[in-house]
C-alpha cells in the first residue's frame, strides 16, 4: 500500500510498501521524528534525515517477514571530518539510528516487541562521502529473534553513484532488572 498523503511531522509523507496499517504507518512516523528529533547527541544529523520509504516483506527463501526503511540527506559541515568528508562517526551514528529503525518498523508492524539495545555494530568503509553529496540511508532487517535481532544498512553516495559505507547491527533483549535487595538496620 503506497501513501503520498502530506504529514506535519515530515512535510512529506513517506512511501508505504507491505502490510504496514495506517495506525502502524503513523506509529512509524512518529517514532522516527520522535528518535531523529530529540536526542541531544547529533541532532543536526539525525533531524537532516528524512524518512522517504518503509516497507514490510515476507523473505521469499524461509517466509518470515522483514523489514526495509531508506533514509535521505545531504552531507551537510557538522558530519564532516577534517578531510572535507562524511565522518566515520557520523556515519556509524546513522547506521545505528537507522537500523534500528528497520526492526522497530518490522515490531511495530508485526506486533512484536521492539525495544533491543546494541550488542554489536561492525562497519566497513568503501568510498569517502565528500560534503554536499546527497546520501540514502538503505536499512534491512536480516533476522528477528525473541532474544537477537539484526539488520543490514547500505550508505550510498547518490549524487556519485557509490557505495560508501555498509553496516552490521546486532541488537539484543535487555536484561530484566534485578530487583533491589531491602536494607538491613
Amino acid at each position: 500500500m503506497a501513501s503520498t498523503q502530506s504529514s506535519s511531522v515530515t512535510g512529506t509523507r513517506p512511501v508505504f510498501h507491505g502490510a504496514v496499517s495506517p495506525n502502524a504507518q503513523q506509529e512509524i512516523i512518529d517514532f522516527s521524528h520522535f528518535v531523529m528529533n530529540k536526542g541531544a547527541f547529533a541532532r543536526s544529523t539525525g533531524s537532516s534525515l528524512v524518512l522517504r520509504e518503509v516497507g514490510v516483506f515476507r523473505r521469499e527463501k524461509d517466509g518470515k517477514d522483514h523489514a526495509r526503511i531508506v533514509y535521505e540527506t545531504t552531507v551537510h559541515g557538522e558530519m564532516l571530518n577534517i578531510g572535507n568528508n562524511l565522518h566515520g562517526g557520523c556515519a556509524v551514528y546513522m547506521i545505528d539510528v537507522c537500523s534500528s529503525m528497520a526492526l522497530a518498523v518490522l515490531g511495530i508492524a508485526t506486533g512484536k516487541p521492539w525495544n533491543f539495545v546494541s550488542q554489536a555494530l561492525n562497519t566497513t568503509f568503501h568510498a569517502p562521502v565528500p560534503a554536499g553529496a546527497k546520501i540514502e540511508v538503505i536499512n534491512t532487517t536480516v533476522s528477528f529473534g525473541s532474544r537477537t535481532v539484526s539488520a543490514i544498512t547500505e550508505i550510498w553516495d547518490v549524487t556519485n553513484n557509490r557505495l560508501c559505507v555498509t553496516g552490521v547491527h546486532n541488537k539484543m533483549k535487555p536484561s530484566d532488572p534485578k530487583p533491589k535487595a531491602e536494607a538491613k538496620l
